[in-house]
């Protein structure tokens, strides 16, 4: 499904940007198709920015990411843009993603709206009102703004966003790190309810080994940029 070799991203610090932290260094992974890769790690890491190169949010100063087969690594903004319909992130605050002077209808029309799939109102709407059911969120919160919702509430909205283009490839970077141990339980399984239905494969970013026990196909251990350890993994939860 999704690939990179030799990743490596840098960032200059400091007024001068005299100071460099090297946040991924010479990374190699891939993810298969229908498989949760966990990547687990202490926080500064480069979990998070390893997964923004993937989904070329961020361009990598050397390496190439392959999306399909196919070099994604310096397209062009126009040719890119075809491609992130098919990758999507799912942040660890919902906050993030939802503007607080939209509606959540907004909010989860606007990808529909850039990448302009509808022409008609009627067809959007459509659109909007399975993708909220698909996460299980009752449709009259559709009409409120973000600060109405709870964690829970905000973080299925976003995942419903992130579903709205049918996407191939999802980072989910730590999503439950912010949610209560019951509200966590049922987003994870949502996730992976989602996964079997579509087919999605997932980079799954968190620093809990215990529900990276639970739900990977294979974990990754990231140490200081680098990849220390990788191996196959039987998941405990089977939907």
């Amino acid at each position: 499904m999704i690939e990179g070799v030799s990743l490596r991203k840098v960032f200059k610090i400091g007024i001068l940007g005299r100071k460099k932290i090297v946040a991924v260094d010479n990374v190699n992974i891939k993810i298969k198709d229908r498989e949760t890769v966990v990547l687990v790690g202490e926080s500064g890491s480069g979990k998070s920015t390893l997964g923004k190169l993937l989904l070329m949010l961020l361009k990598p100063d050397s390496g190439r990411v392959y999306f399909k087969g196919v070099d994604i690594t310096d397209l062009n903004q126009r040719d890119l843009k075809k491609f992130r319909r098919k990758m999507q992130l799912i942040p660890q605050n919902p906050e993030d993603a939802l503007d607080p002077r939209w509606r959540i209808y907004d909010s989860i029309a606007e990808p529909l709206r850039i990448h302009k799939l509808f022409d008609k109102k009627e067809e959007e709407e459509n659109r909007v009102f399975e993708l909220i059911e698909m996460v299980n969120l009752d449709d009259e919160l559709l009409n409120r703004y973000p600060h109405e919702l709870s964690g829970g509430e905000l973080q299925r909205v976003v995942i419903a966003r992130a579903l709205a283009l049918n996407p191939e490839f999802i980072v989910c970077d730590e999503p439950t790190s912010m949610l209560d141990v019951s509200t966590q339980a049922s987003i994870v399984r949502l996730l992976l309810r989602l996964q079997r239905k579509f087919n999605l494969s997932y980079l799954f970013i968190t620093h809990d080994i215990e529900l990276a026990n639970a739900i990977a196909d294979k974990i990754v251990v990231m140490h200081r940029g680098r990849i220390l350890s990788e191996a196959k993994h039987r998941r405990k939860i089977i939907l």
